[in-house]
């Protein structure tokens, strides 16, 4: 994809399934001061997944109302793509001449994605492999964004009365935080509706899954012991976490299974990785909403102890004081803020 012309402020905005995540960053000279940010709550997952006009209508009303209140006189925005509305494919070609391989992996995403090539947008990653019997092989990471859902995000920014400048694909944003480091990482982004495991190597994306493991799974749990509805359970896992006391037998019970099960899923994809690309993952990363509830870093570090472990947070690129003091809650805009730095 092309890069934009940028002036030195732009926005970037990642709807989730929960929240929507906005920021508003300047470019400096030698890096990326935050200088507006935001979280706009939407508690309703089945609306979010709709494609309707309607939706767009709301999305961008609340968004016009966030810039208003926060005084954003920013007009460009980039917007993240999420995963549930991107095609990701991980795939191996013979080693043929590197100027050769874009025309082979449009060959092959015409073959393994199940929309036309004429429909969507395709980005990815390649790097050479070389697999147990010492063949080499490119092995190629993939995403086709649809061109009707990049529609869908132009006209949320029209009738935000926004100047849409961009998007990208989150599977991307990752790369962002690991510039200028060898080596080879896990991404582990725990989300409400999905989440997401990502294999960076030497800077590069070069695997990308979806898990079966989601914040819904745990919040469904909670709704059906304690008879909250969706928004009353929400607010209660923001306030413990995953940290009940074993008194509160069933909701303890409820955080420690989806826990243990949490970190056998994890521990298993990374031996695959491990096995299957033979390397050795250097350091998990954890990000995503789940990961900044309270109790969840320390009870993961307990039970996944194998691997060096960090939050990922972005100060290493992004700064501003006020953002700063966010901390490791600052994970939770990764994405927001790892679009603008992929297109400027």
């Amino acid at each position: 994809m092309a890069l934009f012309s940028f002036s030195k402020k732009v926005l970037g905005i990642d709807i989730g399934s929960v929240n929507t995540k906005i920021v508003e960053v300047v470019k400096n000279k030698n890096d990326f001061e935050v200088v507006n940010f935001g979280i706009i709550p939407i508690v309703n997952f089945k609306e979010i997944v709709s494609y309707s006009y309607i939706l767009e209508e709301n999305l961008a009303a609340i968004i016009s109302e966030f810039l208003k209140k926060a005084k954003v006189s920013t007009r460009e925005v980039i917007f993240n793509v999420p995963a549930p509305y991107a095609f990701v494919v991980n795939f191996f070609i013979p080693e043929i001449p590197e100027k050769s391989i874009p025309q082979v992996v449009k060959f092959e995403a015409q073959k393994q994605i199940p929309l036309s090539i004429e429909e969507v947008d395709i980005d990815y990653r390649y790097v050479k492999f070389e697999n147990e019997n010492q063949v080499n092989q490119w092995l190629v990471c993939l995403v086709a964004t649809p061109k009707d859902y990049i529609k869908k995000i132009q006209t949320i920014s029209y009738l935000s009365k926004l100047k849409f400048v961009g998007y990208s694909p989150e599977y991307f944003n990752f790369e962002t935080y690991f510039v200028n480091k060898g080596g080879s990482y896990v991404v582990v982004d725990l989300g409400h509706a999905y989440s997401l495991l990502c294999l960076i190597k030497d800077q590069k994306l070069i695997y990308a899954t979806k898990l079966r493991v989601r914040g819904y799974d745990f919040l469904d749990s909670v709704i059906r012991v304690t008879g909250l509805n969706e928004e009353g359970a929400l607010d209660l896992l923001y306030k413990k976490g995953f940290y009940f006391l074993p008194e509160e037998r069933e909701l303890y019970g409820l955080a420690n299974n989806f826990l243990d099960n949490l970190s056998r899923t994890i521990l298993e994809e990374v031996q695959k990785l491990e096995n299957s690309f033979f390397l050795k993952v250097d350091k998990v990363y954890w990000t995503g909403g789940l990961s900044i509830l309270t109790g969840f870093k320390e009870a993961m570090f307990k039970r996944f102890n194998r691997h060096k472990q960090e939050i990922l947070t972005p100060f290493e690129i992004f700064k501003g004081s006020k953002f700063q003091n966010l901390g490791e809650k600052s994970t939770i805009f990764l994405h927001s803020l790892g679009i603008i730095y992929n297109k400027i």
